[in-house]
C-alpha cells in the first residue's frame, strides 16, 4: 500500500474486522516493523534510530479508553506520568494538562479520579488529552469510538473535527464504521486482505466506489 497525509487533514481508514487496519496504526507508530517499504513521519523515515525522536510528533487513541490509564492510579497521574515520559517538564505538564481539559471540555476535578469512577466518553476525551499533550502533528485514531454510545460516540466525533480546525492536526481515522467514517474524513482508503484496494475523496469512493469489495461494504451497510 501507499498513500500520504497532510497537515490539517482526516484519512478515514475503511474495512472489516482482520483486513489490516490496526496492523496499518501500529506500523505508523513504530511499534510493528513493516517487512518492506518505508515510512515517513513528517518527513523523516520512521525507523529504529528515529522512532524515539518522532514519537512526540505521531500519538494514537485507542478503542478501549479504559486501557490508557491504570486502574491503580488518578487520571492525573497517569497524565502527569506520560508527559514525564514525553519529556516534559512538571510545570508545563500541569499548564499544559490544564489547557487540554477546557479544550476538551473537562473539569479539573476529573484528575483526582480513577478510570473506573468515570464514564467512557469522559476517559476518553482523556485518553486525547494524554495523546496531545506533546503536540503532535499527526493523531491516530484507532476504533476510538466503537466502543461508546451513539450519542457519547457522536460528541468525539465533534471534538475530534473541532481539534483539527484549531490545531491543524492531521488525523488517521480508523473505523469499521462506513457511516461514521463518511461524516468525519475528507479522503477515504478502504483495506482488504492488508492491501489498501480504493484511495480518494470520500464522496468518490462512498458515492461511488470503483472496487467490488467496497461496493460490499456499502451494500451491507444498507
Amino acid at each position: 500500500m501507499s498513500f500520504e497525509l497532510y497537515s490539517g487533514e482526516i484519512l478515514g481508514i475503511a474495512g472489516e474486522s482482520g483486513s489490516g487496519k490496526s496492523t496499518l496504526s501500529r506500523l505508523c507508530m513504530g511499534l510493528l516493523k513493516p517487512d518492506g517499504g518505508e515510512i515517513y513521519v513528517c518527513g523523516k523515515r520512521l525507523g529504529k534510530d528515529t522512532v524515539k525522536s518522532l514519537r512526540p510528533k505521531i500519538q494514537m487513541v485507542f478503542q478501549n479508553p479504559a486501557d490508557t490509564f491504570n486502574p491503580s492510579y488518578s487520571v492525573g497521574s497517569g497524565l502527569r506520568n506520560a508527559g514525564h515520559d514525553l519529556g516534559l517538564e512538571k510545570q508545563e505538564c500541569r499548564e499544559k494538562i490544564s489547557e487540554l481539559l477546557k479544550t476538551t471540555g473537562l473539569p479539573e476535578s476529573v484528575l483526582k479520579r480513577r478510570p473506573k469512577e468515570l464514564s467512557g466518553g469522559q476517559l476518553q476525551r482523556l485518553a486525547i488529552v494524554r495523546a496531545l499533550l506533546c503536540g503532535p502533528r499527526v493523531l491516530i485514531a484507532d476504533e476510538a469510538v466503537s466502543s461508546l454510545d451513539v450519542s457519547v460516540s457522536a460528541n468525539i466525533i465533534n471534538l475530534l473535527l473541532d481539534l483539527r480546525e484549531s490545531l491543524g492536526i492531521a488525523m488517521l481515522f480508523i473505523s469499521h464504521d462506513l457511516a461514521v467514517i463518511g461524516h468525519i474524513s475528507d479522503r477515504v482508503g478502504v483495506m482488504y486482505k492488508g492491501e489498501l484496494v480504493e484511495n480518494g475523496d470520500t464522496g468518490s469512493v462512498l458515492g461511488s466506489p470503483a472496487h467490488e469489495y467496497t461496493k460490499r461494504l456499502l451494500d451491507a451497510r444498507l
